[in-house]
């Protein structure tokens, strides 16, 4: 019986000692938090959607983070975004005052083959996505496309920001795969540009924008149908879209859907959030549990709403499963990939 009750009176105090060492972390987070700014990276220009999300996110979650920092949002433009995801993995304070948004196909260029791509995003401390995205290819009212079967047999010039982004890559994948001819005019600054590209008749429509972005920075393109979709970019089709085939419908056989995998998949990702690797981990649980928190905010999703944006929380676990099912597509499949998205021509010219 005494050996019970000291068995007993040590769990008591072994809890105890534990309440006590949460209670000391939390207080150490928050007033480490305390009285400081927080900068948020996003690594696209202003007004397109990632900022929009980026900005909508810091309007909120310093409330949900102990000691209520204030959140700065910062741009950080470049190489469709990967500017941004080298400086967070490389270069950003690893304390916790620092994190940011990036494309999530710019994390897939560590295993398809970037040249300029200076990390490993299974090594990121992800906190989450604020949505699952769904991609299209958008054709101008004007121009005479009407589904990706025309693209099949005619040009349509595209605009694109860098060789890197979604809407260069993705148009380039489905040349090499499908058989579309797609010309891709890349240079112009972010989504905004593209679509301003697009109004002003200087190219013909563009892919790779997201239907949340479309619905809301541009939203009179869908009320006065000023664009047509002519394929989503996706793995099943929105349901706002039942009609329009997916890029997946298309594949022909299992590589090529393996290799959509790598294009296309990462939108389970959406629009993710990390901090840089080596964050301390009860700061990060912090970050984790302040971007959860926020994504059920009464006020958070108001104010998505009033923004028109689509919010549906993806946890950093699935984002890490994603990944690591990417990781084990096999290397033929990974090569084709690469070719299809032209690095191999790109390393050929480097070595001359």
């Amino acid at each position: 019986m005494q050996m019970k009750h000291a068995a007993a009176a040590l769990s008591a105090a072994a809890i105890l000692t534990l309440g006590i060492a949460d209670d000391s972390a939390a207080q150490n987070v928050e007033s480490f938090y305390k009285g400081k700014s927080v900068d948020v990276i996003v690594g696209y220009n202003p007004g397109g959607g990632y900022d929009v999300y980026t900005r909508l996110l810091s309007r909120h979650i310093g409330g949900h983070i102990p000691g209520k920092p204030t959140p700065i949002v910062k741009n950080m433009p470049g190489a469709g975004s990967l500017k941004s995801a080298n400086y967070l993995y490389n270069v950003a304070k690893k304390d916790g005052t620092v994190f940011g948004m990036f494309a999530g196909g710019i994390a897939m260029d560590a295993l398809i083959g970037g040249k300029k791509t200076q990390f490993d995003p299974r090594k990121f401390s992800w906190l989450g996505s604020m949505t699952e995205s769904s991609s299209a290819c958008w054709a101008w009212n004007t121009s005479g496309f009407k589904s990706l079967d025309d693209v099949m047999k005619k040009e349509m010039v595209v605009g694109a920001s860098a060789g890197g982004s979604s809407t260069a890559a993705w148009p380039r994948t489905m040349n090499s795969f499908l058989g579309t001819k797609f010309k891709v005019i890349t240079g112009y600054p972010g989504t905004k540009g593209i679509t301003l590209a697009v109004e002003r008749g200087e190219v013909q429509g563009l892919c790779g924008y997201f239907i949340s972005s479309i619905r809301s920075a541009k939203p009179d393109w869908l009320r006065d149908k000023k664009v047509t979709m002519i394929v989503q970019e996706a793995k099943t089709r929105h349901p706002d879209y039942p009609n329009v085939k997916t890029v997946f419908e298309y594949a022909k056989d299992e590589k090529t859907k393996q290799a959509f995998n790598l294009v296309f998949g990462w939108q389970v990702m959406g629009r993710p959030f990390t901090a840089p690797p080596g964050v301390p981990a009860d700061r990060l649980a912090a970050l984790r549990k302040a971007f959860g928190d926020t994504m059920k905010d009464k006020a958070f999703l108001a104010d998505a709403n009033k923004v028109k944006v689509t919010i549906l929380p993806r946890t950093p676990q699935q984002i890490l499963a994603y990944l690591e099912d990417a990781w084990k597509t096999p290397k033929p499949v990974i090569q084709s990939v690469y070719k299809a998205l032209g690095r191999d021509k790109a390393k050929g010219k480097k070595k001359k």
